[in-house]
């Protein structure tokens, strides 16, 4: 997931403008995990990019990890919330998707905003899943979303965003047939002293129900059902409105309470 690993001028602008969905739909997710009858609140946040989600969970007193491949978007979480990260509440892991490890395992794990489309084969979708399965306890949950191809086919337009905090200009390619594609990111974010150069390169892949579900049980986890309302899966984002909607499917998984 080299292509995650957000440079500082990108995670700030990233923070400050691609976290609109992430505030909505974490606090419902909040409340889904805490009716499922999970052996305790611990949560891994993963991709937790500046903190969104794992603030919600530490906010409704859930003991949070948060792991993510990007120094420069752990600065920004570690800043925002760092009450939580001294009283004990989130701890912060700089580690890879498809190999952390935790300290002690958790009743669920999230991983949201299409994070995990970032990986680049159905094994390597499958190592993620099973570091996942490693780091939960028997009955956890797993609870991710992975963006659809219609939210990847604006990448084939040259986009420019021109107001009093940035000059951005997004170019790229997404390919049906291949199902990936890249943008570039590049411009100028903040005002005065504060303003920061972002240049970032992006690479993403779609992957389909058969090919989740395949990896999931590769991974040992179990498909399961959700509630989740279908205005979740629609894109907020104006540069989306170029495409289709929905544009994401979320999916939840639970870990077997006993091992095969």
């Amino acid at each position: 997931m080299e292509n995650y690993y957000y440079t500082d001028g990108f995670a700030t602008f990233f923070d400050s403008r691609y976290t609109g969905w992430v505030h909505t739909f974490s606090p419902r997710l909040a409340d889904h995990l805490d009716r499922q009858g999970l052996p305790e609140r611990s949560v891994i946040d993963l991709c937790c990019g500046t903190g969104v989600t794992a603030s919600v969970f530490c906010a409704a007193g859930w003991q949070a990890t948060g792991v993510d491949g990007s120094a420069a978007m752990l600065d920004i979480a570690r800043k925002k919330l760092a009450p939580a990260v001294e009283s004990g509440t989130l701890t912060l892991i700089e580690a890879d998707a498809r190999t952390f490890r935790t300290p002690r395992p958790a009743a669920a794990c999230v991983s949201l905003d299409g994070a995990l489309n970032h990986l680049g084969s159905v094994a390597e979708l499958t190592q993620c899943f099973t570091s996942v399965r490693e780091a939960l306890l028997p009955g956890g949950e797993f609870i991710f979303d992975l963006y659809a191809g219609s939210h990847f086919r604006h990448w084939n337009n040259v986009t420019l965003t021109d107001d009093a905090e940035a000059v951005i200009v997004k170019r790229g390619v997404w390919d049906d047939g291949a199902r990936t594609g890249m943008l570039r990111v590049s411009g100028v974010f903040g005002t005065g002293m504060a303003a920061e150069r972002v240049d970032q390169t992006l690479r993403s892949w779609e992957y389909d129900d058969a090919e989740v579900a395949e990896a999931l049980e590769a991974a040992g986890l179990v498909p399961a059902e959700h509630d989740f309302e279908q205005r979740y899966v629609k894109c907020d984002s104006g540069s989306c409105s170029l495409t289709p909607v929905p544009c994401r499917t979320i999916y939840r998984a639970r870990k077997p309470l006993e091992e095969k």
